[in-house]
């Protein structure tokens, strides 16, 4: 038996599932605990040096185990070891078990634990975009976004095909009656059956039809909300409505954070199914799997550590929000090729690759000083995210420079090196140019370039940093993977001109 849950027909076997899950759940806890709390005693009273009883703490379960089952196993071998350090009351033990199993029988009681949320189900709201976002303290409503009209060139929560409706909790003690009413039978939530009082779901646990209506009527209001108010904690903004001589009028604006959206923005680019191909990616290893990265994308805490405070989704998420750079494009009256120039280093300039590069330099400079060498893990994830910025910013000049007439390179006394020819003119209409750029081997010369010119930069006026042999080779490494993805990207490109051209 595996801890794999079956396909459920029926909405009492999706609530018994549930309310046997939680309490199975504190039950594994409690276990845990006692068990961590007698290996201290054997491991204070030196009898950790018998293998067989340390072996005993140490053992893990087997994948087909239940956590439970083998939680209760264990705890049961270790009561009957022979060595019992003097200092544990086993009488007591046993009798606090068996409580603490009564104790959670009657609290996962169906009649009672449903009563009982029924009566705190009002600490709980169903929301888009929740106020405590903002700060964990705002007593303020959180809001249903219900608004359907879409515009294509502004992002929504409207927006969203598949919209994932978060639950706002006065606390984390009310979350386990949001996660009831999120059950799930068929593709239908619990919380949609109770949008009249007639609701029968959960007549299997009512002692009576007046138990149920009053059920029905209270977790009916979890989904109504409450009228819109604001908090001192809130963000507010007055904006003017009516400016005059006899007074202005105001209106105030209360930006909300929207979870739904949030969420959506986290599910689809820094989940876990996510971090796989990055990290392969930045290994330069293959992935199959697409992967979005964005510049300067930064994130904020919204609380602390325990997310769930602020609502289920951000416990989710880890409490962060995503924040992306909205700066505007740098301004280009005219695109002109580097004819003239030896390298395509020598035209590559943008603001936001200056700020990466002062960052890089003064942290390489910082840990030059206390002789860290870059094999420090966290010290190259660092570099590495510097790096991939100026990276990004360099193929976005490549295919800008691919946007001019195919064969511009392809001119008398042009200085530019070949090998950057075959990356900023890639659909030249030229066979010999084109059998040696498919080769390959100029991506190695593009990358040992692109070292050279990162390390002039790093060197700076000042000439306080000097590049070892190792930075020269990271540079070059670092450009490699994205340089060949690049070129993949063109020449399935070209394949697909030259088909629709055939």
């Amino acid at each position: 038996m595996t801890e794999e849950k079956s396909e459920l027909d029926t909405w009492e076997q999706v609530i018994v599932d549930f309310l046997m899950g939680k309490r199975t759940a504190e039950e594994e806890k409690y276990i845990k605990d006692e068990i961590k709390k007698i290996a201290d005693y054997y491991e204070r009273q030196k009898y950790y040096n018998q293998l067989p009883i340390k072996d005993l703490f140490d053992s893990k379960k087997n994948k087909d185990q239940l956590t439970i089952d083998f939680l209760k196993k264990k705890r049961q071998e270790i009561l009957l070891l022979n060595e019992k350090p003097e200092d544990i009351d086993y009488t007591k033990l046993a009798a606090d078990y068996t409580k603490k199993c009564t104790d959670l029988a009657d609290k996962y009681a169906a009649n009672r634990w449903i009563a009982k949320a029924a009566k705190d189900v009002a600490s709980v709201t169903f929301a888009t975009h929740v106020a405590k976002l903002t700060h964990s303290k705002i007593k303020s409503p959180s809001l249903y976004d219900s608004v359907a009209s879409v515009k294509s060139n502004v992002l929504t929560t409207s927006s969203l095909v598949n919209k994932v409706i978060d639950g706002a909790v006065a606390g984390n003690q009310y979350a386990p009656v949001f996660q009831f009413l999120e059950l799930a039978l068929k593709g239908n939530k619990l919380a949609a059956e109770f949008s009249n009082n007639n609701g029968q779901v959960l007549k299997p646990f009512a002692k009576n039809n007046e138990e149920l209506e009053g059920w029905n009527a209270s977790f009916k209001k979890a989904l109504s909300g409450e009228l819109p108010s604001s908090n001192p904690l809130a963000k507010q903004v007055y904006f003017p409505i009516e400016l005059g001589n006899k007074g202005n009028v105001y209106h105030l604006l209360c930006h909300m954070k929207s979870s739904s959206l949030a969420h959506a923005i986290f599910h689809n680019l820094f989940d876990e199914q996510k971090k796989e191909p990055k990290e392969l990616r930045k290994k330069a290893r293959y992935t199959a799997t697409e992967t979005l990265s964005f510049i300067h994308c930064a994130s904020i805490s919204v609380t602390a550590s325990n997310h769930s405070n602020a609502s289920q989704l951000n416990a989710k998420r880890g409490g962060k929000l995503h924040l992306f750079s909205t700066q505007p494009p740098t301004w280009q009256s005219q695109l002109k090729p580097p004819l003239y120039k030896k390298s395509l280093f020598d035209s590559f300039s943008h603001p936001s690759i200056n700020v990466d590069i002062d960052y890089l330099r003064d942290y390489l400079l910082r840990f030059e000083r206390i002789e860290l060498s870059i094999k420090n893990p966290q010290r190259l994830k660092w570099i590495e995210k510097w790096v991939a910025n100026i990276i990004d910013e360099l193929l976005n000049y490549a295919a800008t420079l691919q946007m001019l007439p195919a064969g511009w390179s392809n001119t008398e006394h042009i200085q530019l090196k070949p090998e950057h020819q075959y990356l900023l003119d890639p659909y030249r209409l030229d066979e010999d140019f084109q059998n040696v750029r498919k080769a390959g081997e100029w991506q190695d010369v593009v990358c040992i370039d692109f070292s050279r010119w990162l390390n002039r930069r790093l060197v700076g006026k000042d000439k306080k940093f000097t590049p070892q042999v190792e930075h020269s080779r990271l540079w070059a490494t670092l450009l490699e993977q994205p340089l060949r993805e690049y070129n993949q990207m063109i020449a399935a490109d070209s394949r697909l001109k030259d088909k629709v051209q055939a």
